[in-house]
């Protein structure tokens, strides 16, 4: 007897449960459009501010880049950065010139910031070019 189902059955359970589909899944996507835009190799997020935002350990936030060959490295060393409470906003390919050595790059006003994390990396850091973020540490891992 499909007739005596209740509007509420018929009607608003299946639109409530299209809505929160279409709501997760426009969650995700911009999620996987932000993830897409940064991993480039440079950020495009940071490029039109220069607001730096400290993190729970006092230093900048830190996007880490994937510039060798070895599949997951990037996750790898995100990973052990987290667990000594670096923030890591993003995880990905560098796209940008091979580089000989890894390196931080830094943005004019967080040379304390890429100095600490250098330090803990045993790694070169040098200031950030004008096309990458201006309000994060980039790590490139070489390869």
């Amino acid at each position: 007897m499909a007739g005596s189902q209740s509007f509420s059955k018929r009607v608003l359970i299946p639109l409530g449960a299209i809505a929160l589909t279409v709501s997760g899944l426009s969650v995700m996507g911009l999620s996987l459009w932000h993830i897409g835009s940064t991993a480039s190799g440079t950020s495009t997020t940071a490029t039109t501010s220069t607001t730096s935002v400290v993190t729970a350990n006092g230093y900048l936030p830190v996007n880490v880049f994937n510039g060798s060959n070895v599949p997951g490295l990037a996750r790898k060393a995100a990973s052990k950065l987290e667990e000594k409470n670096w923030t890591v906003n993003t995880i990905g390919n560098w796209t940008g010139a091979k580089l000989k050595t890894s390196t931080i790059f830094y943005p004019a006003d967080a040379k304390d910031s890429a100095t600490a994390l250098a330090a803990q990396l045993k790694v070169d850091f040098k200031p950030a070019a004008s096309s990458m973020s201006q309000s994060e540490l980039t790590y490139v891992i070489a390869g």
